[in-house]
């Protein structure tokens, strides 16, 4: 595999460990051509979560940047194509730099605009901050495709470099139009706006010097929606109708079981319109196919629900225990006035511990028991026909951007 210093992390070790391991499987199992695999674990995720969580917690927050690049490292180093693994090469001071130009820009805007708000009569005032929601709905399809950009720039398969082309504020157009226009038909055109952004994105991503190309059309798309949006009103209108006859004790079931039904639907539409993009995706002569099934979804939702539960009871626990310590303090003292500096400490700081570590807890469980499963059971269930070996890098392709997801940081808009 390719090394490109420039762009080494200090953890450059992590990555090589993985793909050590990566080799030792192949030896053990033997290279599926066609099929694209994962080998990521989540022993390792869980522990290289907690320790990014650690630090991002000590540099009170500065390192998260630094973070995701090391968690995008491991989970690159272990997507295997044709034997051979993908390379991240990004680096967390691009993300760092990105975060802080798009932060030195916003925060006067958004200072204009509160000022001109103060300045407008009571029934205007609306007016600037309707503009400015407007226009974050607008940058965040700019952010999501220049944080796409970023990432492809940063990933290598046997030397080759992707790229995505095409214009930001181009792509922000589209998707903010076609989802105004999915708003205003109530949902039912929803499809377009998949079908527009896929088709900008996909056709002008390349790979090396090969373009690839989206054949997917908004007809396939939008009558498998509409199915799903039909029965979703179907649900809603049959737990009304036995709402209004049934007795007060069936309220909790049908307040819950309504939404279960809807979720599964969705996550059926969902997995569908997975194995639909990756079927109508080509690059040059490789044509894509995916296996996933809603199953595997549902029982990685049921897991992490699970998960939750557990992480729930526990915090339960913990802070019934913590007031239990403060009721008896407070009973023995009287009040907090007449109580030493000794108990109150005693009482606070495991509080205040709780309450640091309650976010990123479940921010780590969301991650390892919902997010990565997903992302391994879609990786693991692509699969390739065609020759790779007609993928070439393009020494031309060089250009590309110096720093990295500014404004998708600056949104908080999440994922790997």
């Amino acid at each position: 595999m390719t090394t490109h210093n420039e762009h080494e992390l200090p953890d450059a070790e992590q990555g090589d460990q993985a793909n050590t391991d990566i080799s030792e499987n192949l030896e053990t199992t033997g290279p599926e051509n066609d099929q694209i695999q994962y080998h990521g674990r989540w022993q390792d995720v869980l522990k290289l979560s907690c320790w990014n969580a650690l630090w991002t917690i000590l540099t009170l927050g500065i390192f998260r940047f630094w973070a995701k690049t090391r968690m995008r490292r491991y989970i690159w180093s272990n997507i295997v194509v044709d034997g051979d693994a993908l390379e991240y090469t990004g680096r967390g001071l691009e993300l760092f730099l990105g975060f802080v130009i798009v932060s030195v820009i916003f925060i006067p805007v958004i200072a204009a605009a509160t000022f001109v708000s103060t300045q407008l009569p009571p029934h205007l005032m609306f007016i600037p901050e309707l503009v400015l929601y407007l226009a974050i709905f607008f940058l965040v399809f700019v952010a999501i495709y220049r944080a796409t950009r970023y990432r492809y720039s940063r990933t290598f398969w046997r030397g080759i470099r992707a790229r995505l082309g095409g214009s930001a504020l181009k792509y922000g157009l589209i998707g903010f139009g076609s989802s105004v226009l999915g708003l205003v038909t109530f949902g039912i055109l929803i499809p377009y706006n998949f079908v527009v952004t896929t088709r900008y994105e996909t056709e002008n991503t390349w790979i090396g010097d090969t373009k690839a190309r989206f054949t997917g059309r908004l007809g396939p798309v939008l009558r498998k929606w509409l199915l799903s949006w039909v029965l979703c009103l179907a649900v809603l209108a049959i737990t009304t109708a036995i709402a209004v006859v049934s007795q007060s004790r069936w309220m909790i079931l049908l307040g819950i079981l309504p939404y279960l039904v809807i979720i599964a639907i969705m996550i059926r539409y969902r997995v569908w319109l997975f194995r639909y993009q990756a079927e109508n995706t080509e690059m040059g002569g490789l044509r894509f196919a995916s296996t996933l099934t809603t199953a595997q979804y549902v029982k990685i939702l049921l897991r992490f629900l699970l998960v939750t539960v557990v992480i729930g009871a526990v915090f339960f626990a913990l802070l019934a225990l913590t007031g239990g310590l403060t009721f008896f303090s407070l009973l023995k003292s009287g009040s907090i006035g007449q109580m030493a500096p000794g108990q109150v400490a005693t009482v606070a700081i495991p509080l205040i511990i709780l309450v640091l570590i309650a976010s990123p807890v479940f921010k780590i469980a969301s991650f390892v028991a919902m997010t990565h499963p997903m992302l391994a059971v879609q990786v693991a269930s692509l699969c390739h026909d065609g020759d790779v070996s007609e993928l070439h890098a393009n020494p031309d392709a060089n250009t590309v951007p110096r720093t990295g997801e500014g404004l998708a940081e600056a949104f908080d808009l999440g994922g790997i």
